[in-house]
């Protein structure tokens, strides 16, 4: 048995029918060259045999009574690979319109607690003799950057390589017990973490000096109501050069970017419902310090809290505001180490997981407006058998109070942003989508 750690149990706990924790990703590849019409079939089909998963899919939750209640993960002696493997097929035309509408529908069901976390939907049909494949693994399970390196790890840069398995046949080394601490070292990172703590208390209480942003200082918008179960998913793709130019031209790195454009997109959207508050909107930041040669499971980020600045007009007024609110955040983790910074998250987590404990969240005031998150991913054109990748879309959680979600991943020479937001909170989310390209714009003309 392997104990879930306290942010992955939180993951576990707060979930409900309207609010799954799961993430998940979109792989969009072309066919390769000449293949019949059973390639697909035959190259990324389950099979019947429970010992080609490997771990971690092929761990599930149990809660023993006899460990005071605590959920571990254990072996699954009764996996079914067919159950987690499934296919499906798009409507003609094949559209991404039609492809998103189904993603949209899958991410919104939960995945069954008594079996492994995760689900496998290959889809055929998609326009431009293309296949998709959409992953979903519950957050208790592993987060967005063990994600990201999962699937690389499934995938080549030799477009001539075969017999590649699927990311839940792929065999993988566990390093069990490596993160555990000996009691001064605990004492030791304890006692790091709380000095962390309260310089980000002071550096909160000088907010107009540092920038830095606590949890609960935030405006009420259309977002951060209570959430249904249904789900909209929409993604675009952006070249990553049109995204580094401006940064390098504006001394700004690619996230301050991904942020300044979330905000002025989420600006120009609450005006067209004629909602925009005159407080700026804040943003909860993960931000990962997993170590290069860590497990992919489990979770290893912390969180920040940025300013969008949605109440300035301009778009470099708004980067500005951005990087100070950033700034301050950056600086206090990089002062700390890989032990102390998850006990530091833990502590400035609460005020977010507790709202959803008690299941109030949605009904008090947000304690963030929206999530934004930029998860590194692969940088070459890669292959799965030969099939080129064309693009990597991100899926993530929506909450009670968070009603929208951005998540932006760098693949190849894009940068793949996927939204998922609750279709009742956030209508017509794909104008999202075009205002993002108009803030993106509006920083190239400044540039």
């Amino acid at each position: 048995m392997t104990p879930l750690g306290t942010v992955d149990t939180s993951f576990l706990l707060a979930e409900d029918r309207q609010m799954p924790m799961h993430t998940g990703g979109l792989m969009l590849f072309r066919y390769p060259e000449g293949v019949h019409e059973e390639w697909l079939h035959e190259t990324l089909s389950s099979n019947d045999d429970p010992t080609a998963v490997h771990y971690p899919f092929n761990q599930k939750v149990v809660w023993p009574l006899r460990r005071l209640g605590l959920p571990h993960w254990v072996l699954d002696r009764d996996l079914d690979p067919n159950y987690h493997v499934r296919h499906s097929a798009l409507p003609k035309p094949g559209r991404f319109l039609e492809m998103f509408r189904l993603v949209s529908r899958l991410h919104a069901t939960r995945l069954h607690r008594d079996r492994p976390l995760w689900e496998a939907h290959i889809i055929e049909g998609v326009e431009g003799n293309r296949f998709a494949l959409y992953v979903k693994t519950h957050h208790s399970m592993i987060d967005g950057v063990g994600s990201m390196r999962m699937l690389r790890a499934c995938l080549s840069s030799n477009p001539d390589e075969r017999n590649m398995p699927a990311p839940w046949n792929l065999e993988r080394p566990r390093h069990a017990g490596s993160h555990k601490l000996g009691p001064k070292a605990a004492v030791a990172a304890t006692a790091g973490a709380m000095g962390g703590v309260l310089r980000f208390a002071a550096a909160v209480r000088h907010r107009e000096k540092h920038g830095m942003i606590a949890p609960f200082q935030t405006p009420a918008t259309i977002l951060n109501g209570r959430v249904t179960g249904s789900r909209r998913f929409v993604a675009q793709s952006w070249p990553l050069s049109r995204i580094k130019n401006v940064a390098k031209s504006l001394d700004a790195t690619i996230n301050d970017i991904v942020l300044t454009m979330s905000g002025g997109a989420l600006r120009r959207y609450l005006i067209d419902q004629n909602a925009l508050p005159s407080e700026p909107l804040t943003a909860m930041t993960p931000v990962s310090f997993r170590p290069a040669d860590s497990d992919i499971e489990g979770n290893s980020f912390s969180v920040v809290f940025a300013s969008l600045a949605t109440e300035l007009g301009d778009e470099l007024d708004r980067l500005r505001a951005v990087q100070h609110s950033m700034g301050e955040a950056k600086r206090l983790l990089k002062g700390m180490n890989s032990a102390e910074i998850p006990i530091f998250t833990s502590v400035v987590a609460l005020p977010v997981l507790i709202p959803h404990l008690l299941r109030v969240s949605g009904r008090t005031r947000p304690t963030f407006n929206v999530t934004v998150s930029n998860v590194p991913g692969p940088r070459e054109q890669l292959y799965w058998n030969g099939a080129p990748l064309e693009g990597m879309y991100p899926l993530s959680i929506v909450t009670h109070g968070q009603a929208l979600n951005i998540t932006v991943t760098s693949v190849g020479n894009s940068l793949d942003f996927g939204i998922v937001c609750c279709r009742r909170s956030v209508p017509s989310a794909q104008r999202l989508i075009d205002h993002l390209e108009e803030a993106l714009k509006e920083l190239e003309a400044r540039a």
